[in-house]
C-alpha cells in the first residue's frame, strides 16, 4: 500500500497502444477498458522487476477468480494478434507467471463490471542476457478459452543497459524530492555498488551528481541543479550498466512576481510573471494591494480581487487579475499600485504560485490609468430545450446582478401558441451577485416546460445596477432577444484532466490536507454535496456500495474554480478509510470509478469510464 507504482510517461503510452485501435472482438458478456500500467523497466541480467497493468470491467460479467468467469493477462507474439503464445527470446524471463503463455489473473478476487482488475507479474533477467529491449506483449483473454475480450495492443518492455552484468540495483532515494537549485543531499539505497577504485557515477535526469561517501549498499549523493519536474535517478559502477532508475522530483522554488498593472475607472487589471492564487480562506485584498492616484493624498481602498483560492485553481491559477476599487480614478491620472507584504517582509503569503511559493513584496507598478470601458452589455442569444424548464442567456461579455428579481417584473416571455411560460425563479446557473465572479451568461427557471420548435421572445427590463460588467455599464432597459426551443443536452460530460494537488504525510491519498483536482470537458453543476467513488492498483476501493466513498460535505471537501470546470477534492479533518481494513488511504496512483451527484449543469451524470483521464497521479 505505501509504494508509489509511477505512470508512463505519454510519449511510451502512446507508443504503447498504438495498436488499440484493432477492432473489438468482445466475448459475449465480457469486455474490457485499459486503464493505465506501471512504468517500462531497466534491469541487469539476474535482476527481477515487476510489471503492473490495469483493465476496466466494461462488461456486464463479474470476472471472478478461480472460476468459469476468471479473466487472464496473456502473452502475444509481436503481430499482437496471436495470443496465448510466447515468443522464445522472452520465454526464459518467466517468474512465477500463470503459465508459459500467461502473465497473471487478478489481484483481486472479484472485479464487478465498473471496477478496475489489476494484473501483475514478474519478469527476471536471464544470467547472461544480451544488452536490448525485451517486449513483453499481452491482452485480457477469457481463462477457460483464451479469447480476446477486447484486443488493446498492450505491452510493456524491459532494457537491459548493456554489460553482461555487475549493474548496481538500486530500492530508495532518501530524500526523494529537493528543490531546483539542487545541493540536497541523497541517500542511495541498494545493493551491488562499487567504490574502488572510483565511487560510482550517480546521473539525475542526465545530470551527474557529486558523490560524498560510498558503500556497497548506501551511497550519498548531492543532487545538482536542475529544472523543476520529476526525473530518473541511476548509478552506475565504473565499466559497469546503469542500475535501475528511481523518481526523484525537484521542486520549484521561484517565487512569482507582479510585474504590470492597468489602470480603467474602477477597477485595476494587474499580471504576474507565472499562475498565482490565493491559499487564504477568505479576501485579503483590501490589505494586499494599495492603490492610488499619486497626486492624490489619499490611497483609494479595493474592495476585493479575482484571484482565486488555491484550492478552486490548483489546474491553472491566474496570470492576471483584476482589482475592483471603492471609487474610479480618472482618466490620465498617474497611478502606482503597490503589492504590499504579508506575513514576511520579503514576501505576501496570501499570493502564492500553484506549489505555494509566496510572491516577491513589497512592489510597485506605475502606469497612466487609461479611459473607463462605457459599451453596455447585450444580450446576444437565448436558448431553451425541449422538455425542460430552464432558459440561459448568454451576454456580450461577463455581468452580475445586485437586487434583481426573477419574475414577471424584470423577465417577460412571449410569443408561441396559447400562454408561454412564466419565469418565475433563477435556475440552476443564476447571475452571480459578485463583481468578482462576473460571468458572460446565466440560466432562469419556467412555471413550465417549454415545447417543441416554439419561436419566444424574452424580455428584459432592469432597473439601473441590477445588470451590469464590471465596469458598471447597465444592460439597457428594455432589452429582448427571439429564440426558438430546441432539443435537450443529452452529452455526458467527461473527465479531461485528473491529478493530485496535495500529498502531505504518506505516499497514499487518505490523509488530512491531502486533495486532488478533476477537470471536466464542460462546465458543471457545482455541486458540492455528490460523492465519489475510486479504486487503486492493488484492489482498495472507496465506494457508496461499502459506504466508504469519499462524500463531499463529509470526509472530503469539494470546491471549484470560478468557470466551475475544476473540482477539488480535500480531505477533512478524518483519515479516509478503504477496504482494505488495515492502512487506511488509496495507494497512488488511483483510478476514479464513479461519480454521484456531481452532473453538468443539464443534469447530465460524467461518462466516468469514457473519460480521456481518470488516473489521478502527479501529472
Amino acid at each position: 500500500m505505501r509504494k508509489i507504482v509511477t505512470a508512463v510517461s505519454a510519449a511510451s503510452l502512446a507508443l504503447s497502444m498504438l495498436a488499440a485501435a484493432v477492432p473489438a472482438l468482445a466475448v459475449t458478456g465480457y469486455d474490457s477498458a485499459y486503464a493505465g500500467e506501471s512504468a517500462f523497466v531497466n534491469i541487469s541480467p539476474g535482476q527481477t522487476q515487476n510489471f503492473q497493468v490495469f483493465f476496466a470491467n466494461t462488461g456486464t460479467t463479474t470476472w471472478s477468480r478461480g472460476t468459469g468467469t476468471q479473466v487472464d493477462l496473456a502473452a502475444c507474439l509481436e503481430d499482437k494478434v496471436t495470443c496465448n503464445a510466447q515468443d522464445a527470446s522472452e520465454a526464459s524471463w518467466n517468474s512465477g507467471w500463470l503459465s508459459s503463455t500467461r502473465y497473471a489473473t487478478t489481484t483481486q478476487t472479484t472485479t464487478a463490471p465498473g471496477s478496475l482488475g489489476t494484473f501483475s507479474y514478474n519478469v527476471t533477467a536471464p544470467v547472461g542476457a544480451t544488452a536490448g529491449t525485451y517486449r513483453f506483449n499481452g491482452d485480457v483473454v477469457l481463462s477457460t478459452t483464451g479469447e480476446r475480450i477486447h484486443p488493446d495492443g498492450y505491452y510493456q518492455d524491459a532494457t537491459i543497459g548493456g554489460g553482461a552484468g555487475g549493474a548496481a540495483s538500486i530500492t530508495s532515494l532518501t530524500p526523494n524530492t529537493g528543490t531546483s537549485a539542487g545541493g540536497t543531499n541523497v541517500v542511495i539505497a541498494g545493493s551491488g555498488f562499487v567504490c574502488t577504485p572510483a565511487f560510482p557515477a550517480v546521473s539525475f535526469g542526465g545530470s551527474n551528481a557529486v558523490v560524498s561517501s560510498c558503500g556497497s549498499t548506501s551511497v550519498t549523493a548531492v543532487s545538482p541543479a536542475h529544472a523543476p519536474g520529476a526525473v530518473t535517478v541511476t548509478l552506475t559502477n565504473s565499466g559497469q550498466a546503469a542500475s535501475n532508475g528511481l523518481t526523484y522530483t525537484y521542486a520549484d522554488t521561484t517565487a512569482p512576481t507582479f510585474t504590470g498593472q492597468s489602470t480603467t475607472g474602477n477597477f485595476v487589471t494587474v499580471t504576474f510573471s507565472e499562475p498565482v492564487c490565493n491559499p487564504s480562506a477568505t479576501s485579503t485584498a483590501a490589505t494586499d494591494w494599495t492603490v492610488r492616484n499619486v497626486s492624490a493624498s489619499a490611497p483609494i481602498p479595493v474592495s476585493s480581487d479575482s484571484i482565486p483560492t488555491c484550492t478552486a485553481a490548483q489546474d491553472t491559477g491566474v496570470t492576471s487579475a483584476t482589482l475592483f476599487l471603492a471609487s474610479s480614478i480618472p482618466p490620465g491620472a498617474f497611478t502606482e499600485v503597490t503589492l504590499n507584504t504579508a506575513g514576511s517582509t520579503t514576501a505576501n503569503v496570501n499570493i502564492t504560485d500553484l506549489v505555494g511559493n509566496a510572491i516577491k513584496a513589497p512592489q510597485a507598478q506605475t502606469a497612466t490609468a487609461g479611459t473607463p470601458e462605457t459599451t453596455a452589455p447585450t444580450i446576444v442569444s437565448a436558448s431553451g430545450a425541449v422538455g425542460s424548464s430552464t432558459i440561459t442567456l448568454n451576454f456580450s461579455e461577463p455581468v452580475f446582478c445586485t437586487g434583481l428579481s426573477y419574475t414577471s417584473e424584470d423577465f417577460v416571455l412571449t410569443g408561441g401558441t396559447g400562454t408561454p411560460p412564466t419565469i418565475i425563479a433563477a435556475g440552476s446557473d443564476p447571475c452571480s451577485t459578485a463583481q468578482t465572479n462576473a460571468d458572460s451568461s446565466f440560466n432562469l427557471t419556467t412555471s413550465s416546460t417549454l415545447p417543441s420548435d416554439t419561436v419566444y421572445t424574452l424580455t428584459v427590463t432592469p432597473e439601473a445596477g441590477e445588470i451590469t460588467d464590471i465596469a458598471g455599464n447597465n444592460l439597457a432597459n428594455p432589452s429582448s432577444v427571439t429564440f426558438t426551443t430546441g432539443a435537450a443536452d443529452f452529452t455526458p460530460p467527461t473527465i479531461v484532466d485528473a491529478r493530485m494537488a496535495n500529498n502531505l504525510t504518506t505516499t497514499n491519498f487518505g490523509d488530512v490536507g491531502d486533495s486532488f483536482t478533476l477537470t471536466f470537458s464542460e462546465k458543471m453543476n457545482g455541486s458540492t454535496t455528490g460523492t465519489i467513488e475510486a479504486q487503486d492498483q492493488d484492489g482498495t476501493t472507496m465506494a457508496a456500495s461499502t459506504s466508504n466513498a469519499l462524500t463531499c460535505g463529509g470526509n472530503v471537501s469539494c470546491t471549484w474554480n470560478t468557470a466551475v470546470t475544476t473540482l477539488t477534492v480535500t480531505v477533512n479533518a478524518v483519515t479516509i478509510a478503504t477496504t482494505n481494513g488495515t492502512t487506511p488511504g488509496m495507494q497512488i496512483p488511483f483510478n476514479i470509478t464513479a461519480l454521484n451527484g456531481i452532473n453538468d449543469v443539464a443534469g447530465n451524470p460524467p461518462n466516468v469510464l469514457g473519460s480521456p483521464d481518470r488516473l489521478v497521479d502527479f501529472e
